[in-house]
């Protein structure tokens, strides 16, 4: 295939390719991975390809549920800004509310992340989202069939690119009524695909730079006795097809993990370094949050330097 990921990058970068206008036959995707409050990790990798310009070397963008959020800042030209909402002090205490489900409220209120938060407070342009050359696809999985659904073609105008990031984002159980876009049901992208490179290959692309948000040494583990076991009875009442789904995730994201770190050229991850903190789903921290996405920048820095 010649170029590895970053070469392609780096080859692309230096002569100005832009959507339209490549001067090669190669087909570049970004995936970003998923994972609530993780999320900080890529966002940080995120802001670090905008602060270089590397935006319009991607021919597709490729996001599972905060990482299509991710993902659609890129985009609108302004990830730097949209990231430091995370630690905005009105933010995270309203969007994760643990005891809100003892109101029978979402515990993750997307609709208050996606309508008041990005669009009135941190304006987040959605028309210079679905106007960028560089084509978003936000993954969900679809509750009627288990399956990941790209949600690129139901993507017209703002009120559909908003409905297409909160069912990427929609965690069972956790985010409330499932969310419903071009016919079908959503939910979490990362239920089906929480590495979304899978899609990327599918469409025909032929490198893809995936921004993980583990550690180097995080392994994936199965979760808890008590989320599975409130997540196996939402599902099996509300979406049962995605049952399979559920109970296979851990496999397949070990599958994906040695698969992302065996030798080959259309595929590089971003991973921040063994050690560095760890931050979960719902962490609200919003020093540690901060700091992680300063270590996510970090690491995209060292990978696109060492190169």
């Amino acid at each position: 295939m010649g170029d590895s990921v970053l070469e392609l990058i780096e080859r692309r970068a230096k002569g100005s390719s832009v959507p339209g206008e490549r001067g090669d036959p190669f087909r570049l995707a970004l995936a970003i991975e998923g994972g609530g409050s993780r999320g900080t990790y890529s966002s940080g990798m995120a802001v670090e390809l905008e602060r270089r310009g590397l935006v319009s070397v991607f021919d597709d963008v490729y996001g599972s549920s905060m990482g299509a959020i991710t993902a659609a800042w890129l985009l609108s030209g302004k990830v730097e800004h949209g990231v430091s909402f995370w630690w905005h002090p009105e933010v995270m205490p309203n969007v994760v509310r643990p005891r809100a489900v003892l109101r029978r409220k979402p515990v993750v209120d997307l609709e208050f992340l996606m309508e008041e938060v990005y669009q009135r407070w941190a304006e987040l342009d959605f028309g210079a989202v679905l106007a960028n050359p560089v084509r978003l696809h936000p993954m969900a999985t679809d509750a009627d069939s288990g399956a990941a659904l790209d949600l690129a073609p139901f993507l017209r105008d703002a009120e559909s690119l908003k409905l297409a990031l909160r069912g990427s984002a929609g965690l069972p159980f956790l985010s409330g009524p499932i969310v419903r876009l071009g016919g079908h049901r959503l939910l979490d992208g990362g239920l089906a695909e929480a590495i979304p490179y899978h899609s990327a290959l599918r469409d025909g692309c032929t490198h893809v730079l995936v921004l993980r948000t583990r550690r180097a040494d995080e392994p994936a583990m199965p979760p808890s006795r008590a989320e599975n076991l409130v997540v196996s009875a939402f599902l099996r009442r509300t979406a049962p097809a995605t049952l399979d789904a559920w109970r296979d995730h851990t496999e397949r994201r070990r599958q994906d993990d040695q698969r992302l770190t065996s030798e080959g050229s259309d595929l590089a991850q971003v991973l921040v370094p063994s050690g560095s903190p760890n931050v979960s789903r719902l962490t609200v921290d919003v020093d540690l949050l901060h700091r992680a996405v300063d270590l996510g920048a970090a690491a995209m820095a060292q990978a696109l330097d060492h190169d």
